[in-house]
């Protein structure tokens, strides 16, 4: 099967280069070697993950599949592709500047929607990011019970992280920009309209009917990286 190749255009550098803090330039020097998907420990449990594909479509100038695919939010940032890239291409930089762009387009929100309550709700709340569930000391591991492993290990059976942990997390957040970044592109708010308040009525009454977003129907308040449905489709703010 053929494969299509489109003209490379350094527009899309250009376009998203600056969200992505300068960090991505010159996909062009990929040699097509595969270290990055060999090293990759989400392509070895995702097999149609693959960085090398990814690097390949971009710089064929297949932009949009990559932009609408699943396989680009399956990346958790390890770097280990970057590590051993042997022409030093930043990979998860170009993860962080595809997904902005696929925001951008109205793609990923169901994505963006599943990670934002670990940050918001966990991490900085109380300093884990992991799930309630995954914190119960009861839960199974391959090698046992968690609580009983952590007694064994002189931990109490719940983790926790100290008051002053948690302070410094924020901080952090706080001084790195982390936390205006959260919601400048993680400021997503999904209401049910079949269980919507009066007030979110009457707010949504004075916008045209919204788009579906899985099952649901639902309006929305975005920040600054695009709406569902592409910035082009936007509802006016």
């Amino acid at each position: 099967m053929l494969e299509e190749v489109k003209d490379w255009s350094d527009e899309f550098y250009e376009r998203f280069k600056p969200i992505a803090m300068g960090f991505v330039n010159e996909a062009e020097k990929c040699l097509q070697c595969g270290k990055c998907t060999g090293q990759c420990p989400a392509a070895a449990v995702t097999p149609s993950y693959n960085p090398r594909k990814i690097i390949r479509d971009l710089v064929f100038g297949n932009v949009k599949r990559v932009l609408s695919s699943v396989e680009l939010w399956q990346c958790f940032f390890c770097s280990g592709c970057y590590s051993v890239c042997p022409m030093d291409i930043n990979f998860p930089f170009f993860v962080f500047m595809f997904r902005l762009a696929a925001m951008n387009e109205g793609y990923g929100w169901e994505d963006v929607k599943q990670l934002e309550g670990y940050a918001e709700r966990s991490y900085l709340k109380d300093g884990i990011t992991v799930s309630t569930f995954e914190r119960n000391p009861y839960v199974l591991d391959t090698v046992g019970d968690i609580g009983k492993i952590r007694a064994e290990a002189g931990l109490p059976p719940e983790r926790k992280v100290s008051p002053r942990g948690v302070a410094e997390i924020n901080m952090i957040s706080d001084l790195s920009g982390m936390t205006a970044f959260m919601k400048q592109i993680g400021g997503v708010e999904l209401l049910d309209c079949q269980n919507c308040t009066d007030e979110q009525a009457k707010r949504c009454k004075k916008k045209p009917m919204p788009a579906k977003v899985g099952k649901v129907k639902t309006h929305y308040r975005f920040y600054n990286y695009g709406e569902p449905g592409g910035t082009k489709h936007a509802e006016a703010r």
